[in-house]
């Protein structure tokens, strides 16, 4: 079986870093790619192909959101999940809006 394929994106590298470690220690995971913002982030999607993007919302260049919905429109068979700090449910909306995963 093929291990699924996932990109990491945040502005925080020790953050990146520390999911990558925690990921790469499970069975059936592969961290492609990072990325600082959401330019960087498009480009390594059409790059790497990832089958997940473990996204944040804010971040400088392009953020989290916007990122998603043009991921879900040119990709749509990418998955995306949103982390966030954010209490407020506004964000969870938009994000959901453009096209992030929801996981119950």
């Amino acid at each position: 079986m093929e291990p699924t394929r996932i990109l990491l994106v945040d502005d925080h590298h020790v953050l990146r870093e520390g999911m990558r470690l925690l990921l790469e220690r499970q069975p059936g995971f592969e961290v492609v790619g990072e990325a600082a913002d959401g330019r960087e982030t498009l480009a390594l999607v059409q790059d790497q192909h990832p089958d997940v993007v473990v996204m944040d919302i804010a971040m400088p260049n392009l953020n989290g959101i916007e990122a998603t919905r043009r991921i879900a429109e040119k990709h749509p068979g990418i998955g995306v999940v949103i982390l966030s700090m954010h209490h407020d449910e506004s964000y969870v909306i938009r994000a959901l809006k453009a096209g992030a995963a929801r996981i119950s």
